[in-house]
């Protein structure tokens, strides 16, 4: 496998994204074994554990999987995901963002409630990974999107249902895109901080964990509500780039 060089001061976000190119971009096949940690490392110039945080970020999202003692491989799908990835485009309208949102509430609260009832210790340790990303973030002045939108599709994962996941992947653009918008005002408005939203995603992760399924659904209902309340309280009615 050919990939570019990454320099060493990118992030594991860039490298994760070249490595998903290479997948969608059929370089990868499904079912085929990644390189090991070490010659990922070697190829993109960066440190073993930057392609760790890479690798665990693509778990999330359903594209590869981790077999202890065997390696990364690309995850194999079971459904067509007909001529392209659906991804909402930049420029979204007011009625958009309100599409958006009623997407996501009707997905991700089923989906939080199905992952309390089958998630793995490995995926709830792709939660807390995400989780503890988006405090670092916050501890050094980044809104952490990437973190963000990183919990909400081990959430998906972790429902084990790979069209949801692969759904919450064809859509990350965008959600990432309002994620940095919601995340900027959040941090604006008065009496709220990125603390209380990484409080929100934790009491959402506790819930999981606990295997309470009906309180993880209406964590995530509310939470997603919140958000979506505040970027619509400051959204145009016409085309706004997130």
């Amino acid at each position: 496998m050919e990939y570019s060089r990454v320099q060493r001061r990118k992030s594991y976000e860039l490298v994760a994204e070249q490595i998903q190119e290479s997948i969608e971009n059929g370089l990868v096949k499904p079912g085929e074994r990644l390189d090991s940690v070490e010659q990922l490392s070697k190829r993109f110039q960066v440190g073993r554990s930057t392609i760790r945080e890479a690798l665990s970020a693509l778990r999330a999202t359903g594209l590869v999987e981790i077999r202890q003692g065997e390696g990364t491989f690309v995850a194999k799908r079971e459904v067509s995901e007909g001529p392209g990835p659906l991804r909402l485009v930049a420029g979204l309208t007011r009625q958009e963002v309100l599409e958006f949102f009623e997407v996501r509430k009707i997905v991700e609260a089923g989906a939080a409630s199905t992952a309390a009832a089958k998630r793995t210790p490995e995926q709830l340790e792709t939660m807390r990974t995400a989780l503890q990303a988006m405090q670092s973030a916050v501890r050094d002045d980044h809104l952490g999107e990437e973190a963000d939108a990183q919990f909400h599709l081990a959430v998906a994962a972790a429902t084990g249902n790979r069209m949801l996941a692969g759904l919450m992947l064809q859509i990350s653009d965008t959600l990432q895109a309002t994620m940095k918008e919601s995340r900027r005002l959040w941090l604006f408005s008065e009496d709220r901080t990125l603390e209380r939203l990484h409080k929100e995603h934790s009491s959402i992760l506790d819930a999981i964990e606990e295997g309470n399924a009906p309180l993880a659904g209406q964590l995530m209902l509310a939470h997603l509500s919140k958000v979506e309340q505040l970027l619509l309280h400051h959204w145009p009615p016409e085309a706004a780039t997130p």
